[in-house]
């Protein structure tokens, strides 16, 4: 069942590149495909936060929520 989902997961990813090709053609073209998927790949697996934004993190999470409609 894992496989499963990796396949799934895998598919998934491939029908939004798809969807967005488009727009990511440029960027294909600029950097070649090899750089292209290590760039996808690094974005998919790296960290998103950096350690230096961390307290500031942390600060917003110990506020109230509050929602607001714009």
């Amino acid at each position: 069942m894992r496989g499963y989902h990796y396949l799934m997961r895998i598919g998934h990813l491939i029908n939004t590149l798809a969807r967005f090709s488009s727009e990511l053609a440029p960027m294909i073209r600029r950097m070649g495909i090899r750089p292209f998927i290590e760039f996808v790949r690094t974005t998919l697996s790296g960290p998103w936060l950096d350690l230096c934004g961390l307290e500031d993190v942390t600060l917003r999470m110990q506020q109230p929520f509050r929602l607001r409609f714009v």
